[in-house]
């Protein structure tokens, strides 16, 4: 077994990131000595050429839904008849801009937001056949940024998810109409439901600032497990590069407040990579190994899937490796594939789940480093490496 994607190896990054770094959110320094961790081990691995991609991102993801929520509760408050239309097309921008980020877009509101340096790195290890036409690219990405405790992915309350999402919109839906209604039509009984309707919205936007009153945790499994894979397999790929692939590692920023680091990489990278695999480490260091094969994202409308190639890959591996007992899931999730299949790339993740069915310790105060179960990292680490030794034997076959 290659050293650098032992358990002890990959605990150690982990350590390293949650336990000496500790909580990472987006656009901080806590996060940018997070990339300079990232940055040394690379050298110290060998990769002399790391790009940088910088960007700004703001520092939770809650701004991207308290935004467009608060933008419609305050239309609601335009005196007059054009005040009614203007208040009643507010709800539905904002709708329209809190449904955008439940599902990994970016946001125009979110960018209203105060923002801090974020960046995205790659480095990458040619194929040692025709290193400058490889027959196929592969891109690994895990994420460096963490999250805060949030109330609504207690265990209590993270299956209402996609129902709370579904209120949510309904309660601005049902605003926007009302408002619009009385617009034309200044009617006693659609006052008096609007004004239910006020009631409403403002509870939603309550539960959103509930949501942002946590600590930050020490995001040990979500998701330094991501970078402790993807960095033990940059390492090993450099020693030990495939024959007809390209492999490139993208250490994602601020993947929790809105998929931004992915979507830096596309921007810079997009045409290059329009035909590449990419595979998304989630959370892989507990519970049981699964590719997901429908995510739901967090929007009741938004469910997205890997792409059949992908899937097939996956599988493949799965069968070849029956004793790390990886198997497909449909789960609850928004993830670096979401920005992904949106603009039209190939994507699969891996994830860790847990006995209830959720992706383990998500988003809570018991998400360290003592959680971590050092074989479940290791096999996804080494289901990274088989996936990849697949596709090359797979391109190889194909030409």
């Amino acid at each position: 077994m290659a050293n650098e994607l032992s358990p002890n190896e990959l605990m150690a990054h982990v350590r390293a990131l949650a336990d000496d770094i500790g909580p990472r959110p987006a656009g901080t320094p806590r996060e940018a000595q997070a990339q300079a961790y990232v940055n040394r081990v690379l050298r110290q691995a060998g990769f002399e050429a790391i790009e940088t991609i910088p960007f700004r991102a703001p520092r939770t993801w809650g701004y991207a839904l308290i935004l467009p929520v608060a933008l419609a509760l305050v239309g609601n408050f335009l005196l007059g008849r054009m005040g009614r239309l203007m208040g009643g097309l507010l709800s539905l921008y904002g709708l329209r801009s809190a449904h955008d980020a439940m599902v990994g877009r970016r946001t125009a509101l979110a960018g209203l937001a105060p923002v801090g340096p974020s960046a995205t790195q790659v480095v990458r290890v040619p194929c040692v056949q025709s290193p400058a036409n490889p027959r196929q690219t592969l891109v690994f990405i895990g994420h460096v940024d963490a999250n805060r405790h949030r109330l609504t992915f207690s265990p209590l309350l993270k299956h209402l998810l996609t129902t709370a999402s579904l209120v949510g919109s309904v309660a601005l839906v049902t605003n926007a109409a009302l408002q619009l209604a009385r617009a034309v039509l200044p009617r006693k009984a659609l006052r008096r439901a609007h004004r239910l309707s006020v009631l409403d919205v403002a509870s939603v936007l309550g539960l959103l600032l509930a949501d942002e009153i946590g600590s930050w945790v020490d995001g040990a499994n979500d998701n330094a497990t991501a970078v402790a894979c993807t960095l033990g397999l940059a390492a090993y790929l450099h020693e030990n590069p495939l024959p007809h692939t390209e492999v490139w590692f993208a250490f994602t920023g601020a993947e929790e407040v809105g998929l931004l680091g992915t979507h830096a990489l596309l921007d810079a990278h997009g045409d290059r990579l329009k035909d590449a695999y990419f595979v998304d480490f989630e959370m892989v260091g507990a519970g049981r190994l699964a590719y997901i094969s429908r995510h739901s994202s967090f929007a009741w409308d938004g469910a997205y899937q890997p792409d059949a190639d992908s899937v097939a890959l996956a599988q493949a591996v799965s069968h070849a490796h029956p004793d790390w007992k990886v198997q497909s899931r449909d789960m609850v999730i928004l993830e670096e594939v979401a920005a992904l299949r949106d603009r039209g790339y190939r994507g699969i993740c891996l994830v860790g789940v847990g006995d209830d069915g959720y992706l383990v310790n998500w988003h809570q105060h018991s998400d360290t480093s003592a959680q971590i179960d050092p074989a479940c990292l290791e096999r996804a680490a080494q289901f990274g490496l088989a996936y990849a030794h697949r596709l090359d034997e797979t391109t190889t076959d194909r030409n």
